[in-house]
C-alpha cells in the first residue's frame, strides 16, 4: 500500500467522480453538438455540469468554458487578453511553466516581478510597474510548489483602481481553501480537474463577460465558440461531481494533517519552510540541510511513500527549482528541498508511517 503526499501534482479520482463519469460510457455515442436524440441527451448533461460549477464559482454560466486542463486554459487566456490588447505583461519569475512559456512564445515585453523569501510580490512591486502600456497582470493564486497565497482580492483592488484585467493562475486553489474567485477586477481564472479528485484531461477557463477574447481551437461551435472541438462529456461529468464534493470542512482536516506532519518532522529532523507567507492548506516545501533531495525521494519512493521535488511538470530533470531560486534560495537549498502535498483521504496513521520511514532513511 503505497502513502501518497504528491497531491499538488494530481490527486485520486474519487470513487463518486468515475460513477458520474460512467453515465457517458455506457456505450451509448453522445456527441452533444449533434441533434439526434443521442447528442441532445450529450448536451443536457453538459448544461447542467456547466451549470453546477458556476453555481459553486457565482459566476454566470456563460463564463464557464471546458478545456482540457490548465495549461489549455492559462494559453488560452494570456493568448487571448493580449491579442485583444498589446502591451506589456505583468508577472514573477516563480509562476507556473504554462504561464511563463506561453508569455515567453506571446510577447517579449514582459515585466517580471522579482520575490523574495516570503514567496509573494509586494503590492507596490505591482502598482510600481504598471504603465500605460500594461496589457494585463498574471499570478498565480498560490504557488504549486510552496503553497505561498498571492493577496488575489487586494491585487485584483489594484488592478481595477487602473482599469487593468487581472488572470489568475488558480489550479493550485481548488480543493484546498475558501477562495472567492472572481472578485473585483479579475478578468479570468483557470482550474484543472485532477488537483481536485477530478479525472485528467479536462478543465475550466472562466472569463467575464465584459472581456471578449478570441479561441485558440478553431473550427467548430462548442463552448459558446470559445473552444472548437468535441466537448469530452464523460471528463465533464466527473469534473462537475468533484465540484459538488467539494466541503470547507476538508481545508481544516487537510490543514491540521500538513501541520501534524511539520510538527513529528521536526521530531526527527532539523528543517525550514520554503515560504514564509501564508500558504494553502495542503503543502510543505521543505528545506533540509545536508540531504540529497533526489536521492531521499527515491528512497522514499521504494519505501512506498510518494513525494516531489517541485512541480510535475518539470520532473525528469533535476535542476534546482525555478521557484526556489527566484525567491533567493541558493541552488543547495534547493536541490536539498522537497515537497509534501496532503489531501483530504490522506490519514495520522499515513503521517506517523511516512516519519517512521523518514527517519530510518534519514
Amino acid at each position: 500500500m503505497y502513502i501518497f503526499f504528491d497531491n499538488n501534482a494530481t490527486t485520486p479520482i474519487l470513487k463518486e467522480v468515475v460513477e458520474a463519469m460512467m453515465i457517458d460510457l455506457d456505450g451509448v455515442p453522445r456527441n452533444p453538438s449533434s441533434i439526434t436524440s443521442f447528442g441532445r441527451d450529450g448536451r443536457v448533461k453538459i448544461i447542467k455540469a456547466r451549470k453546477i460549477i458556476a453555481n459553486y464559482l457565482n459566476v454566470y454560466q456563460d463564463e464557464v468554458f471546458f478545456t482540457s486542463g490548465g495549461t489549455e486554459s492559462n494559453h488560452t487566456m494570456i493568448n487571448g487578453f493580449y491579442n485583444r490588447n498589446p502591451g506589456t505583461i505583468i508577472t514573477t519569475k516563480i509562476e507556473h511553466a504554462s504561464i511563463l512559456e506561453s508569455i515567453k512564445y506571446t510577447t517579449k515585453n514582459v515585466t517580471y516581478l522579482e520575490v523574495d523569501e516570503g514567496g509573494t510580490p509586494t503590492l507596490k512591486q505591482i502598482e510600481n510597474s504598471i504603465t500605460s502600456t500594461t496589457s494585463f497582470i498574471v499570478i498565480s493564486g498560490a504557488n504549486n510548489e510552496t503553497g505561498v497565497l498571492n493577496s488575489i482580492e487586494e491585487i485584483s483592488d489594484l488592478a481595477n483602481f487602473y482599469n487593468i484585467p487581472l488572470l489568475v493562475d488558480g489550479v493550485a486553489l481548488l480543493g484546498k481553501c475558501i477562495f472567492t474567485p472572481l472578485h473585483k477586477n479579475i478578468g479570468a481564472i483557470s482550474f484543472s480537474g485532477h488537483k481536485c479528485h477530478g479525472p485528467k484531461g479536462i478543465g475550466i477557463l472562466v472569463v467575464r463577460k465584459k472581456f471578449n477574447i478570441q479561441p485558440i481551437f478553431r473550427g467548430g461551435n462548442q463552448e459558446m465558440g470559445m473552444r472548437a472541438g468535441t466537448e469530452n462529456l464523460s471528463a465533464i461529468l466527473g469534473l462537475s461531481k468533484a465540484f459538488e464534493l467539494i466541503d470547507a470542512s476538508y481545508f481544516t482536516y487537510i490543514k491540521t494533517l500538513r501541520d501534524y506532519f511539520e510538527n513529528e518532522l521536526k521530531k526527527i529532523i532539523s528543517y525550514e519552510i520554503n515560504g514564509l507567507g501564508d500558504r494553502i492548506s495542503n503543502t510543505s516545501n521543505i528545506y533540509m540541510p545536508n540531504i540529497d533531495a533526489n536521492k531521499l525521494l527515491i528512497n522514499l519512493d521504494q519505501n512506498r511513500v510518494i513525494v516531489s521535488l517541485g512541480s510535475a511538470c518539470s520532473s525528469g530533470a533535476i535542476n534546482p527549482s525555478h521557484v526556489l531560486l527566484s525567491m533567493g534560495y541558493s541552488k543547495e537549498r534547493a536541490l536539498s528541498s522537497l515537497r509534501f502535498s496532503f489531501s483530504r483521504l490522506n490519514t495520522k496513521t499515513e503521517i506517523d508511517k511516512a516519519i517512521f520511514i523518514l527517519k530510518k532513511i534519514v
